[in-house]
């Protein structure tokens, strides 16, 4: 072996070594100006939403803190601790598995899912929580319909309600004692990519239901009722199930064919005894 082959054996060798031994664990870490109308409410629902794009777990939210999980393949798993207030959020390792996690490096793997989730929460928080694309959502394909409780128990368990607002469907027997504040209406879509059609929709009503609750909140409302989906024909009234919509296969994606699925409701802010 020749001086230069023996430099290039070492060289190569160090290069896997470095590949082996990793990154340092990558600490996602964002603080926004105070002046940005920012909630404790916006932020977790933003980190949430966020979570759950990425087919994360949710393990707990509770105000300040949430704690999520993930597990690719059966195999590699982090979970993760993701403290916030009104203007930060950061983004902390706590544990793994099966990602070569040693004396404060990891997989590179690890860290391009913390960027891409930090990515998303950012994303989120650039989008004004009440500016509803119902117009848009009313040129949707045939819609499907799904259980509008199993969609609300998801929103709770997740952590994006948190049971201070109830939800009526138009048709549903009400409480006795109801005083009507105002209408209301949002919208919202979630992109089939790596979920089945049932679980786009779920998603997508869960942050509807979030943007609802919001609304509710900052009109002193507690209930929203007469909840019908705004159809680009007509509106549905079901008092059992929600309408989702297939708004179709988004644009520049050719080897994968993923479906935008879109849930616009609208209903009435109402306080109830």
């Amino acid at each position: 072996m020749t001086r230069f082959q023996r430099i290039g054996a070492m060289f190569t060798m160090a290069v896997v070594l470095s590949g082996c031994i990793g990154s340092p664990v990558y600490t996602a870490k964002e603080n926004f100006p105070g002046d940005k109308d920012m909630t404790d409410n916006r932020m977790s629902r933003a980190i949430v939403t966020a979570l759950i794009e990425r087919q994360w777990v949710v393990q707990s939210a509770r105000p300040g803190m949430i704690k999520a999980a993930i597990t690719v393949r059966n195999r590699h798993h982090a979970e993760i601790d993701i403290p916030y207030t009104p203007t930060s959020f950061e983004m902390d390792y706590r544990d793994s598995r099966d990602l070569d996690y040693k004396d404060g490096r990891i997989h590179d793997t690890y860290n391009r899912w913390i960027n891409y989730l930090r990515d998303d929460v950012v994303k989120q928080l650039a989008s004004d929580p009440d500016v509803d694309q119902v117009i848009a959502l009313q040129g949707a394909y045939e819609p499907t319909y799904q259980d509008f409780q199993e969609g609300v128990k998801r929103a709770t368990e997740v952590g994006l309600l948190d049971g201070s607002v109830k939800f009526y469907l138009a048709g549903e027997a009400l409480p006795t004692q109801v005083r009507k504040l105002n209408a209301v209406s949002s919208s919202r879509k979630a992109d089939g990519e790596d979920k089945s059609a049932e679980d786009a929709c779920y998603w997508a009503l869960q942050s509807t239901l979030a943007t609802l609750q919001s609304k509710a909140k900052k009109a002193g409302a507690n209930a929203v009722i007469n909840i019908t989906g705004i159809n680009k024909r007509d509106l549905n009234q079901d008092t059992g199930n929600y309408q989702c919509s297939d708004d179709g296969e988004r644009p520049g994606l050719e080897a994968l064919k993923a479906v935008v699925s879109g849930v616009a409701l609208r209903g009435d802010l109402v306080n109830v005894d």
